[in-house]
């Protein structure tokens, strides 16, 4: 009875085995098929038209100067195109290195954000993420109309620490602190003034010194003292 039980238990995890191989080769050949599917499908269309796309980013009427416009063509997500911010804001779209994007509707996220630990973003949340931005674009065949200006609304969120630096200009990444002093190397403390010797308390005053008493005459009136006559040293 026992060796039923083993045997019964190793055809189990045969079983097990063999269930989860069937699984991985099925779910292959569905990634096979619709990836050819997808590059047939490509094929057949030729590559979408590439257009010269421009356009600037504010927020609260500022340029937003850091980061990327990000876009992704409606109904294909490998097809998608970048733009660079300047120091004004403007940005061009390319796609794999070459200038312009897929004619077609296409949806925009704005990627900026300041460095740091966690990084910190410089335009509302909303636009980060493709799920919750709410720009798009239209891109045509004609460039001279492919021009636009998002104006970003919302609020940026507070970083969570109070000591940190204090946040920037929108767009512009807060300053650096200052680099710790190098290793090995003493810091040298700041010259402070001598303290100054403390200042008697003027509610305690020393009596003034009291002059001599005037000699008196025998009348009880002052006498005004004589001076002493030379004593005669010469030989008599």
């Amino acid at each position: 009875m026992a060796d039923n039980g083993e045997t019964s238990k190793l055809q189990a995890q045969q079983g097990s085995s063999f269930s989860i191989i069937r699984v991985l080769m099925l779910t292959g050949m569905v990634a096979a098929v619709v990836g050819g599917g997808y590059y047939a499908l490509n094929e057949a269309q030729g590559p979408r038209e590439k257009v010269k796309f421009t356009g600037v980013v504010t927020y609260q009427g500022k340029p937003v100067t850091v980061g990327s416009v990000m876009t992704e063509f409606v109904g294909d997500p490998m097809d998608f195109s970048i733009g660079f911010l300047d120091a004004e804001g403007r940005f061009s779209l390319e796609t794999n290195g070459e200038p312009g994007a897929s004619v077609g509707r296409h949806r925009v996220r704005i990627s900026s954000m300041a460095p740091g630990i966690p990084p910190r973003p410089l335009v509302p949340p909303k636009y980060l993420e493709n799920a919750t931005t709410p720009l798009e674009i239209d891109v045509t065949s004609d460039p001279d109309a492919n021009v636009v200006t998002f104006e970003l609304e919302g609020e940026i969120p507070q970083p969570a620490s109070a000591g940190g630096p204090p946040a920037g200009p929108p767009g512009v990444p807060p300053a650096a602190p200052p680099a710790p002093p190098a290793e090995g190397v003493a810091e040298t403390p700041p010259a402070t003034a001598p303290a100054e010797p403390a200042s008697p308390n003027p509610a305690i005053q020393e009596p003034p010194a009291e002059a001599p008493p005037a000699p008196q005459s025998d009348n009880g009136t002052e006498s005004t003292p004589q001076p002493e006559k030379p004593q005669d040293l010469s030989p008599k």
